[in-house]
């Protein structure tokens, strides 16, 4: 009896070494059986239309992953496409599978190849972390404002504010904002202010008081400032720099470290800035957003360019580039946040920046694959940067490098991915995965090395050793011979196409 059972599980090991299909009739398939090692790359080959393609994607893909599909919650499956069930008698050994084929490509305008390649979310990290903010009035760098900087910033407006300033009646207005863009209907906050001791607001530019009754709609944007003091510039002597200190602490405490001021110096327009303790510019008051990743995603309405909403062009699907960011796709804060690296002359001539070590994001966006790669091996930044920045460059470096192992140096890594050929968009996905670094994942590829030159062949070929390597079976469909003879198992699929195709012809390890 324990003669058996040892010999039941030795069965059932070396069944998890393979993939069992039995039955087979997708499309041309002639009811064939075939075994696939597992943690392999394995070719099927033959003669166009000889049924490869029904064996490797209509059949064993499509089985892979309607079985992972099925293994999702029934909440989750009604988001994803159910896959009918292929004509086949039984499949053992699958793993979640993975399609890479030629058919795959985006056509969302937003995709780039350093979106899909997610090169760009990293670019995005790296920006807010280490990225230097600049006004895009002066162009000088932003800093955080200390709290005495604030205050002697808001007393030399005062001092040269128009015809009014000897009289002394220069009036001064300090707001937090406590929401800035934001939706919702903000009744408990209004509620909780009114029980600080604040008694107006100003509620999308319009005066409020907050004892009336204050409806606002949910699915609207709405800007709330609260009113913490206001007084005439007279006051500003002995005891009203105090008030003023008072009352600036009180804006920046409400609003996370905001505050807007209001001078009004009737009867002109008077000036309205809003500081901030993180980022504002010291010369005429412009006020940085957060600065996080979502400020560098033209994805997001957070940093995409309001004129065109992240597009570039006027209008949706047309040519016409956009007036406002010149089809940057962000908004001009986002573009005026800079890395310091090293002089144009250290790195090469690279297309950056004409400024001398300052480089955006769009900078970057805009290098071809080799010359990213070059950027990021030589940037020089300062021992605080490179630390904060060190995970994020080796990702950004490693994809790089993967695109580079498929031949595509060639690529910008702003190239949209609708413009992309089918081997193109085949090659971005592969390396993508590389980068992902899963195992025990089935990947099934189609003709990968279509229009490549020898060399990349090579360099395609080790990628896809380097992904078995990790731990993963690998399924490719091909007639390149190198590809062929590189492989560790080869099915070939005729003898000739159609109705005369479908059955295997050999199958079997290289040797």
């Amino acid at each position: 009896m324990g003669l058996i059972c040892v010999k039941q599980k030795m069965k059932k090991v070396e069944n998890t070494e393979k993939i069992i299909i039995k039955g087979a009739r997708t499309h041309n398939l002639k009811n064939i059986d075939v075994e696939i090692p597992r943690n392999k790359m394995t070719v099927i080959t033959g003669v166009s239309g000889s049924g490869k393609s029904s064996l490797a994607f209509d059949t064993i893909f499509a089985e892979g992953q309607r079985r992972y599909v099925e293994s999702l919650s029934s909440y989750a499956r009604q988001f994803l496409n159910q896959m009918p069930k292929p004509d086949v008698d039984e499949i053992t050994g699958l793993s979640p599978a993975i399609s890479i084929d030629q058919k795959s490509r985006s056509n969302n305008p937003r995709s780039t190849v350093a979106t899909i390649t997610e090169i760009y979310d990293y670019l995005r990290v790296m920006y807010a972390r280490i990225g230097h903010p600049h006004c895009p009035l002066c162009g000088e760098e932003i800093k955080t404002l200390s709290y005495e900087e604030i205050i002697n910033f808001i007393l030399e407006k005062v001092s040269s504010s128009g015809e009014n300033k000897r009289k002394g009646d220069t009036k001064i207005t300090i707001f937090s904002p406590v929401v800035r863009g934001r939706k919702g209907e903000y009744y408990q906050l209004l509620y909780d202010l009114l029980g600080k001791g604040f008694a107006e607001v100003r509620l999308d530019g319009t005066m409020k008081k907050l004892r009336e009754q204050i409806t606002l709609s949910k699915h609207k944007k709405h800007n709330i400032e609260v009113l913490v003091d206001s007084f005439l510039s007279r006051e500003l002597l002995g005891a009203g720099r105090l008030r003023l200190s008072e009352a600036i602490e009180r804006a920046l405490l409400e609003s996370d470290s905001l505050v807007t001021v209001k001078i009004d110096n009737s009867p002109n327009a008077g000036q309205e800035f809003t500081m901030s303790a993180k980022f504002a510019c010291k010369n005429d008051g412009f006020s940085f957003p957060e600065i996080e990743p979502r400020l560098f995603s033209f994805n997001s309405p957070y940093g995409a360019c309001p004129e065109c909403n992240g597009l570039g062009t006027k209008y949706f699907g047309g040519d016409e580039m956009c007036e406002s960011c010149k089809g940057a796709r962000l908004r001009r804060e986002a573009l005026n946040v800079f890395l310091y690296t090293s002089p144009k002359s250290d790195l090469g001539d690279f297309p950056l920046s004409p400024t001398w070590g300052k480089i955006n994001i769009l900078d970057i966006s805009s290098l071809s694959i080799r010359d990213a790669y070059d950027f990021f091996k030589n940037i020089k930044l300062t021992p605080q940067e490179r630390e904060i920045s060190l995970s994020v460059v080796k990702e950004i470096e490693a994809r790089l490098r993967f695109m580079l192992n498929v031949g595509l140096d060639y690529l910008e890594l702003s190239r949209r991915a609708n413009t992309l050929s089918g081997g193109e968009a085949q090659r971005i996905r592969l390396a993508s995965q590389l980068g992902s670094r899963l195992v025990g994942a089935l990947y099934v590829l189609d003709e990968p090395t279509i229009g490549l030159h020898q060399r990349d062949n090579d360099r395609l070929i080790a990628t896809l050793r380097e992904l078995r390597d990790l731990g993963n079976t690998i399924l490719v469909v091909e007639h390149d011979e190198d590809t062929i003879f590189a492989s560790d198992y080869i099915v070939d699929i005729g003898p000739q196409a159609g109705v005369h195709g479908g059955e295997v012809v050999a199958s079997g390890y290289l040797e």
